[in-house]
């Protein structure tokens, strides 16, 4: 039986999907898959796959097509995507339109094509796994490929993925930007006029300044925040372009709150959220933004059933006081501020808090008064007591 026909009769079986090229008649020894895949991952062999075929052929097409041009092994690890609820993988197609392969790296495109079909990939040598990706659409609702800002939100799921050995340290922001564009598909519009206002005219030429054993692990999202702080910056999401703006510009166009460091470096009160939810728990909505944004939250028991209550929503650069406030409106749930953390509970035991919290304030300004009021000056002291008169003699 032919390799391709066993192939087909795996896949028809729901087995899992591995793609192992051969030499001649001759299956590839591990020695030569390994040497193989590092070629490809150190060499930048460029994919030759047809940019119009991107959204027409389905995954286990565009796999075999990259396995038989480059001669890696590319595994489908289809149990992962079972305890992930996925089914028919294989099959799905990329909603990209204008991507062109012919210009990226094979580790690039994979990177972008898969998000669009949303699976990840790890780096087993020899081979390459094939593995589910977090994404909006399928843990916060469904994927609205129309939304434009929904189809960033479903990039920025991915981890980033950095050469070996990369210093950001010491790339220009505008070179670095330009590489995650063309990596992931995204367009990035830098707001110069937004950093000459704060006195920072060559926002392009400068670097980050971050002090860190490894990036790995991060998010789009994350990888942002970090890296242009560092530079006085952040992003805005406007549908599918991302504007990198100064902070103050940020904090008047999101009416944010923001702080001052000791650097004298300006930084947002709060991060901004960009989330797309529809009709999915509460619960899981904050602990899938705690986690994107790094913010501590915690529902209380008080909330009840309104925890799981069906939120929908469509937030974009909101900050994260507000964007969880409402969602928590929606199941009739309120949001109390306890120093960095948000608490989620039911309306009256938030009135509780606020009471209690309103009765502490009190007492720490009658304290306050006291040890601000002046000393009361000392009681003069009493006039020695005048002895009796004799009694008259009778």
């Amino acid at each position: 039986m032919s390799r391709f026909r066993m192939l087909a009769l795996a896949c028809a079986c729901g087995l899992t999907l591995t793609i192992v090229p051969a030499v001649g008649d001759e299956p590839l020894t591990d020695a030569q898959k390994e040497k193989n895949l590092e070629r490809v991952l150190r060499e930048k062999a460029k994919t030759k796959i047809e940019s119009e075929a991107v959204g027409e052929l389905s995954v286990s097409e565009v796999l075999k097509k990259i396995s038989k041009e480059h001669g890696i092994e590319i595994v489908v690890s289809e149990e992962a995507f079972r305890a992930a609820g996925i089914t028919g993988f294989k099959d799905r197609k990329s909603f990209l339109r204008s991507i062109n392969p012919a210009e990226m790296t094979v580790p690039q495109f994979l990177d972008v094509w898969l998000a669009s079909v949303g699976a990840t990939y790890k780096i087993e040598l020899p081979r390459i796994v094939i593995v589910p990706a977090p994404r909006w659409n399928e843990k916060l609702g469904e994927f609205d490929r129309t939304d434009r800002a929904a189809v960033v939100l479903a990039t920025f799921e991915q981890e980033i993925q950095l050469k070996e050995g990369t210093n950001i340290n010491e790339i220009p922001l505008f070179e670095l930007l330009q590489d995650l564009s063309k990596r992931y598909q995204l367009t990035f519009v830098v707001n110069e006029e937004s950093f000459k206002a704060v006195g920072s005219p060559n926002i392009r030429e400068e670097k980050a300044r971050i002090a860190t054993t490894h990036l790995r692990g991060l998010r789009l999202p994350q990888f942002l925040n970090v890296t242009l702080e560092s530079v006085g910056a952040t992003y805005l999401l406007k549908n599918d372009v991302i504007e990198i703006v100064s902070i103050p510009h940020a904090a008047k166009v999101t009416k944010s709150g923001i702080s001052q460091e000791e650097d004298g470096r300006g930084r947002l009160n709060e991060p901004l959220v960009a989330a797309i939810v529809k009709e999915k728990p509460l619960n899981e909505v904050v602990a899938r933004i705690a986690e994107m944004y790094d913010l501590t939250v915690v529902v209380s028991p008080q909330a009840g059933d309104a925890r799981t209550g069906f939120v929908t929503a469509r937030l974009l650069n909101v900050p994260a006081d507000k964007a969880l406030e409402l969602l928590a409106l929606q199941c009739d749930l309120r949001v109390v501020r306890r120093g960095a953390a948000y608490f989620i509970t039911s309306r009256d035991h938030a009135n509780e808090l606020f009471g209690e919290k309103l009765e502490k304030e009190r007492q720490l300004i009658e304290v306050q008064k006291l040890r601000e009021a002046p000393a009361k000056p000392p009681a003069p002291p009493a006039p020695p007591e005048k002895p009796l008169a004799p009694a008259p003699e009778k």
